[in-house]
Formats: structure tokens, C-alpha cells, sequence
């Protein structure tokens, strides 16, 4: 699996090299997988060579963590501490891996399809 989610990092900067410079996004999905463990999401990096005009797309499956972008593209802080927060992927070496949305004590992540979210039946007595 390591090798998988380094072989994206080193496709991502071989592409910055050809001209992709910009990252446009970063975006998660859950692939339904209960345990996560063997690649239970689906990672999309959306690039963009402005001299060409050219977009390409990188897609991967992670676990529960990968490694982070931010040292090619500095755009992909936000987006990866999006995807922290709404699914739980941890991206290894980010600067600041924290909440950017819900509160630090916010139990979960939402866009997790294991997610089981607050009915209001708990506070009853």
C-alpha cells in the first residue's frame, strides 16, 4: 500500500515538472469499505499545465492515510485538511493537520460512510 500512495507522490512531481503547476483540487470519496484498511477511499488530484491549456487527473485508493502534497503545491493545505476533517485521512508531513470545518472535539467524520450521525434520541432521558 505504501508503495502505491508513494508512486502518486513521485507521479504528481514528475507531472509538476511537465508543466502541471497548478493544483486545482483534491477530493475524497468513500469507497464503502467497512475497515478502511486496504484502500477504502478513492483520492482524486485534479491538475492543470496552463501552457498547454492541458487538465489531468490522478487517481488513487488510500487507507486511512497517504502523504502530503503541500511541498509541491501549496494549495493542497486546504484541501488536504478538508479531507482530514470530513473523512479522516491523514496525510503524513502536513504542516498543519487540523480541523477546518467542525470543532476539534467534533466526534467523527461525516463523509464516512460508517459515519452514524446525531439523531437527537441520545439526549432523551
Amino acid at each position: 500500500m505504501k508503495t502505491r500512495i508513494l508512486q502518486t507522490f513521485e507521479t504528481l512531481k514528475e507531472l509538476k515538472n511537465k508543466g502541471f503547476v497548478t493544483l486545482l483540487s483534491l477530493s475524497a470519496e468513500d469507497l464503502g469499505d467497512n475497515s478502511h484498511d486496504e484502500g477504502g477511499f478513492k483520492l482524486t488530484y485534479t491538475l492543470y499545465n496552463p501552457v498547454n491549456k492541458e487538465f489531468k487527473e490522478i487517481e488513487t485508493t488510500v487507507n486511512n492515510e497517504c502523504f502530503s502534497v503541500c511541498t509541491l503545491y501549496k494549495s493542497a493545505n486546504y484541501d488536504e485538511r478538508e479531507v482530514y476533517d470530513l473523512f479522516g485521512i491523514k496525510f503524513k508531513n502536513h504542516p498543519n493537520l487540523k480541523r477546518i470545518f467542525l470543532p476539534e472535539n467534533f466526534e467523527g467524520h461525516p463523509l464516512r460512510k460508517d459515519y452514524k450521525p446525531f439523531n437527537g434520541k441520545d439526549l432523551e432521558g
